[in-house]
């Protein structure tokens, strides 16, 4: 073998050495590339997350805000029937009372 097929072998392998150490120093680049760009998504998609909670617990508060203020008018509404009812039941009711008041004054 020549000198200069030595020194061409010789060239060939320092910059396969040359090449192989700029692929691992971009590999490494890219690989913390991606991490970086994965934190960044998994940071985003945390505030989106929260974002959306937030918001659904805003809607279910509204909601069970409506839902309370619709039973309680309904509640009130029976209230008002009850007491109506009863106002209509309470001369008979003090006549009931009444007739024992004087049965019971009347037994002594």
């Amino acid at each position: 073998m020549s000198i200069e097929h030595m020194k061409r072998i010789s060239a060939a392998e320092e910059e396969a050495v040359s090449i192989r150490r700029q692929a691992q120093a971009e590999v490494r680049r890219l690989t913390e590339k991606g991490r970086k760009d994965a934190a960044d998504l998994l940071d985003e998609a945390k505030k989106q997350a929260e974002a959306r909670y937030q918001e659904a617990v805003r809607t279910a508060e509204a909601e069970a805000g409506t839902s309370y203020e619709a039973r309680l008018a309904e509640v009130a509404k029976e209230c008002e029937a009850l007491k109506a009812l009863a106002a209509n039941k309470l001369p008979e009711a003090v006549e009931v009372i009444k007739g024992k008041v004087v049965k019971s004054s009347v037994n002594r």
